[in-house]
């Protein structure tokens, strides 16, 4: 089973936008684009996984033309999958189409309504781990 590894916001001014959501939900930043101002994005997380504001039509939000890419919001979701030829393979069956700045390590593809999907078989735990505490969800086993 794949789980949500991100979600991606963009909007107008991300450095705004990531102080609201550190000052009022005590997220932790992980990483600016550039390094200095933020200006293209500033990715933070709350332990579990990551959320990443992004300047509207920057390189890691770019526009895709029609639905959720061409306004502030949000702008993908991120999965970890298993196996990336399966996720590929299921992706294309229900006629998915590949996005701009998809990688063989991080596919893009468009779903249905015109969300973004990105697909990675392992990534931004390393980056959660190196700056914040990771959270490990473990279910409940009754008595």
């Amino acid at each position: 089973m794949a789980r949500i590894k991100h979600i991606a916001l963009h909007t107008d001014d991300p450095v705004k936008t990531a102080d609201f959501y550190k000052n009022v939900f005590g997220l932790q930043e992980l990483h600016r684009k550039p390094i200095d101002t933020g200006e293209e994005g500033v990715w933070l997380s709350d332990g579990y996984i990551y959320f990443a504001i992004l300047k509207v039509g920057s390189e890691d939000a770019p526009n895709l033309g029609e639905g959720p890419s061409t306004v502030p919001g949000v702008h993908h979701i991120g999965f970890y999958v298993d196996d990336m030829d399966e996720s590929i393979a299921a992706f294309e069956a229900e006629n998915g189409t590949e996005c701009p700045g998809s990688t063989k390590v991080n596919r893009k593809y468009k779903g249905p309504d015109g969300l973004m999907i990105d697909m990675r078989v392992r990534g931004w735990d390393e980056q959660i781990k190196a700056r914040t505490q990771l959270l490990v969800a473990s279910p409940v086993v009754p008595d």
